[in-house]
């Protein structure tokens, strides 16, 4: 059977049927990167989850989008941090707890991998064009770059997809601390681009989009961890 693959989804007001109307939204590449992978995605809207259907999953996608509540990590909201839904937040924070209790095979991509360094006792720089040290980091505001990633080379993320990655970015917050996490990868500026947990099955968090760029060996790594 192909493994059921959790995603995390974002509400956005958009004209959709009806003026202004709140939307539930995933970019399609992230379904579309669990099933060429062989597993079989599954969209979760925030709020609760039952016990139900976290019991027939087989593993978590904490996905991109917005900012993160600066509440979270106790500091006061920059000029820029102005995309925030503090709904998403604790709805996902609740889910990756469960699935770092049951052990579930967990992927955090973008915020998600801001989430999950602020759940473990990080922080996050909230704008880094206004970030000394990052302020030619990568593009933001809708616009992309590439940039290289170094990743450690005992680690799981360097088993996967190598020592050396060209990573895209189109993110103006990143992860300052990541908390009592390993980090195992940084780009050439010096910021925090991925971070694991190796007394996990698997779990592994990253600030660039592997679903975007085609960087297929993570989401086959994560499948080969759900089927196991």
């Amino acid at each position: 059977m192909r493994p059921l693959i959790g995603i995390t989804t974002s509400v956005n007001r958009r004209d959709y049927e009806t003026r202004d109307q709140a939307v539930v939204m995933l970019p399609h590449n992230y379904p579309e990167a669990i099933r060429r992978a062989g597993g079989m995605p599954v969209l979760i809207p925030e709020g609760e989850v039952a016990d139900s259907l976290l019991d027939s999953l087989d593993g978590i996608v904490i996905s991109g989008g917005r900012d993160i509540s600066p509440d979270l990590y106790d500091e006061e909201v920059h000029a820029k941090t102005v995309d925030v839904r503090p709904e998403q937040d604790i709805s996902e924070l609740a889910l990756m707890r469960v699935a770092l209790e049951r052990d579930l095979p967990l992927l955090a991509v973008c915020r998600g991998h801001q989430l999950y360094c602020v759940e473990h006792g990080g922080r996050l720089h909230q704008h880094l064009p206004e970030t000394p040290g990052f302020e030619q980091h990568g593009a933001t505001d809708g616009e992309w770059s590439e940039h290289g990633v170094h990743i450690e080379a005992d680690s799981k993320l360097a088993s996967i997809i190598g020592t050396r990655i060209s990573g895209n970015s189109g993110h103006h917050q990143g992860v300052a601390d990541a908390g009592d996490l390993h980090v195992v990868g940084r780009t050439e500026d010096g910021l925090i681009e991925a971070v694991e947990d190796s007394s996990k099955k698997f779990c592994i968090s990253v600030q660039w989009h592997p679903e975007m760029i085609g960087q297929h060996e993570i989401f086959d790594a994560l499948i080969e961890a759900a089927r196991s």
